[in-house]
């Protein structure tokens, strides 16, 4: 059947898919740069010593069945004179990022380490020697403590250029932690 000179077998399908290509075009037509991206400064923690050093970071269980009832450890090690990113906790928030809000952005990105109930917690090690143990609220606390639960410990390090590792993520600095001798006893 021939309907204004056009087949109707052809006609449908091809209505079909043009007006569903209409509906995606609409849905992704929002202003993804607002939408999707996450604006961060990525923690970090620095080892401004000479020796190795282990940074044990206890919290509850955050997926499957250990989700806040089982407290689990994750292990940074640092070499001498090293940083590395943290992946302790996968949250951050781009509160202040934007606007060069320097203490929003401690702020919101490190309270997340709060304890409640002893947990969580840092544990500062040299080989398998206990060396210290951090915990307790975000807050300032003034220069002379040195603690990750300290908002004036952390130095803020704006990049040149944004970085964007992957889709969505812009990294515009990092948020850095550091372990100097006197943490360690030195």
């Amino acid at each position: 059947m021939k309907i204004l000179g056009i087949d109707k077998v052809l006609t449908f399908p091809f209505l079909r898919c043009f007006v569903w290509m209409i509906g995606v075009s609409s849905i992704l037509s929002c202003d993804p740069e607002e939408s999707f991206e996450d604006n961060i400064y990525q923690r970090v923690f620095r080892n401004a010593t000479d020796e190795e050093i282990k940074l044990v970071y206890r919290s509850f269980g955050t997926n499957g069945p250990d989700n806040g009832n089982t407290i689990i450890a994750d292990t940074l090690v640092l070499p001498p004179n090293t940083k590395k990113k943290d992946f302790f906790e996968q949250r951050y928030s781009s509160d202040g990022v934007k606007e060069d809000d320097f203490q929003t952005v401690i702020e919101t990105n490190i309270s997340i380490y709060n304890t409640v109930a002893e947990v969580p917690r840092f544990e500062l090690y040299i080989g398998n020697d206990f060396i210290r143990e951090w915990s307790g609220v975000a807050d300032y606390l003034g220069s002379e403590v040195n603690s990750p639960y300290n908002f004036d410990s952390w130095e803020i390090f704006k990049f040149k250029e944004i970085v964007n590792p992957s889709f969505g993520l812009f990294v515009y600095g990092e948020i850095v932690f550091t372990i100097t001798d006197e943490d360690i006893g030195n």
